[in-house]
């Protein structure tokens, strides 16, 4: 699949898209001066002890205090607070390592952490809603191919490297060169990776580590100890391969820190990176601006007419697959055609709800409501087609299969606050002109790819009918020189302002919507 990173760069922050095929499947911000993000590592106080919820409330200097469960206090807490406690005296030192290794405690954080104690811990989530920062002990330093893990001894592997002779090589070769008291995981990138490369990520993640170790000692919390790099360069860390086509910025600076980094993992794709100086902004020229407007609202097109109506509350995400018009299209069909027709619908919803969740980065609870079907063959192809287009999403997750009132059933984890529509230079607004001129144009490209229609006729109301025919050249004209189709308007007064009907030259509708919101 052909992979793009389009980067916008503004005064603010930076803004990243990643497209597959065209379609925007990511979106990310880089907040300049970001005091808080994933991977940082700081050396906190624990401030208050919750015994009621078996966990303690770590100041790290944020607004609120971050949260840290004893589940998530790792195998190595005692050891990185002996590194901490270095100066304390003998008597302290035995309270840590015996309260943390006596089998009566072990269940229990304030027999383990007490108030004012330094404690080393890295952020695993940021804040989402009126939720603090999360925490954890389980410290980690993550490479390209390999993630370092301090005070452990443990070697693990991705499970997506599937070949027996390339996992027992590198797991073999990690053993020769790893030091003493570090763990390691090796990643899918290091899939085939020659060893010298292996042997150089190794020495520079432990050479970061005894950096912050030499230096705990000296910092007064709370401190950020370990900052995680950029957006871009993380992203580029552990997403890049060879299904990268195209790496497109409009800062320079930002393409030259990039070619640097490309030239140490993938120099022969270096020539992939393209510096933008066009005086359209560059979310504009490759359509993101457009998708961002279309696809991150209540209710997404999907491309036979259908949609998805995805709704949010603070416990769940629900997303209902609906048919549109297409039921009304479906009348004269047999039952074989019609069911036919609604297992196409569930598994184009399908694909687009794998790409909403990591496109919204949705976590929690997810329920998606397909249009019922009766056949068990036809639903569990439906599953397995929904854990196929899951199965390249980074985040953890876990399918249910339909249950019995046709409901699917998803657990996601994220790590970021889910993204919502944004307005990229605030000029739509949720009924803007523009936003609603844009869903048309993707409802009559979808149908005029995936239908060869020799006329089309778009029956809208007569004030949207004259805003897509104003002006030299008018909408209706670009669309002309962009489909080589002439698209016929109908104005129809007797239309609600957002209903839109589109026919054939039979007259026969082939979509139809008055669902946008």
């Amino acid at each position: 699949m052909n992979k793009e990173l389009i980067i916008n760069a503004e005064e603010q922050e930076v803004k990243i898209a990643l497209l597959e095929e065209g379609k925007l499947l990511e979106l990310h911000r880089d907040v300049f001066n970001k005091k808080f993000s994933v991977g940082d590592i700081y050396l906190g106080v624990v401030q208050k002890i919750l015994y009621g919820l078996n966990a303690a409330i770590i100041d790290i200097g944020h607004s609120k205090g971050a949260f840290l469960h004893y589940d998530d206090l790792g195998f190595q807490t005692h050891q990185i607070l002996d590194l901490i406690s270095k100066n304390h005296t003998k008597k302290e030192k035995e309270f840590v390592f015996n309260n943390f290794n006596n089998p009566e405690n072990r269940n229990s954080i304030c027999r383990i952490l007490h108030i004012g104690q330094k404690i080393l811990v890295q952020i695993s989530k940021e804040p989402i809603s009126n939720k603090g920062l999360k925490l954890t002990t389980k410290i980690c330093i993550p490479g390209r191919n390999l993630i370092l893990i301090p005070f452990s001894e443990k070697i693990s592997i991705s499970k997506k490297i599937k070949d027996v002779k390339e996992r027992n090589r590198l797991i073999s070769y990690i053993k020769k060169i790893i030091p003493n008291s570090f763990g390691i995981i090796i990643r899918t990138a290091a899939n085939n990776e020659i060893e010298d490369i292996l042997n150089e990520e190794l020495i520079f993640l432990v050479k970061k580590w005894k950096k912050i170790s030499n230096n705990l000692m000296k910092l007064f919390p709370p401190v950020r100890v370990l900052s995680e790099n950029s957006k871009t360069y993380c992203l580029l860390r552990d997403i890049f391969n060879d299904d990268f086509k195209s790496i497109c910025c409009n800062d320079n600076f930002i393409c030259q820190e990039i070619h640097s980094y490309l030239s140490l993992i993938s120099p022969k794709k270096t020539n992939i990176i393209r510096y933008y100086k066009g005086n359209i902004p560059i979310f504009e020229k490759y359509g993101i601006e457009k998708q961002i407007q279309i696809f991150l609202g209540k209710n997404v097109p999907l491309e036979n007419g259908a949609y998805l109506i995805i709704e949010h509350t603070e416990a769940l995400h629900v997303i209902d697959v609906n048919s549109g018009m297409i039921n009304h299209m479906m009348k004269n069909c047999t039952e074989s055609e019609r069911i036919n027709n609604i297992l196409k619908i569930n598994l184009l919803a399908a694909t687009e709800i794998a790409r909403q969740l990591r496109l919204r980065d949705m976590g929690g609870i997810i329920v998606v409501d397909f249009i019922d079907m009766s056949d068990s063959i036809q639903k569990k192809r439906l599953y397995e087609h929904l854990k196929e287009k899951m199965k390249n999403d980074r985040a953890k997750h876990q399918i249910l299969p339909p249950n019995k009132f046709g409901l699917v059933q998803f657990t996601r984890h994220r790590v970021r606050p889910e993204l919502k529509k944004i307005n990229i230079n605030n000029k739509y607004s949720k009924h803007s002109p523009e936003n609603y001129i844009h869903h048309l144009e993707f409802i009559i490209e979808t149908i005029i790819k995936n239908k060869n229609h020799k006329r089309i006729q778009l029956h809208t109301h007569s004030f949207v009918s004259a805003y897509l025919k104003k002006g030299f050249p008018s909408i209706q004209q670009k669309w002309l020189l962009k489909y080589k189709k002439w698209i016929q308007i109908i104005p129809r007064d007797s239309f609600e302002y957002t209903e839109y009907k589109i026919l054939n030259k039979n007259r026969e509708i082939v979509s139809s919507s008055f669902y946008f919101h």
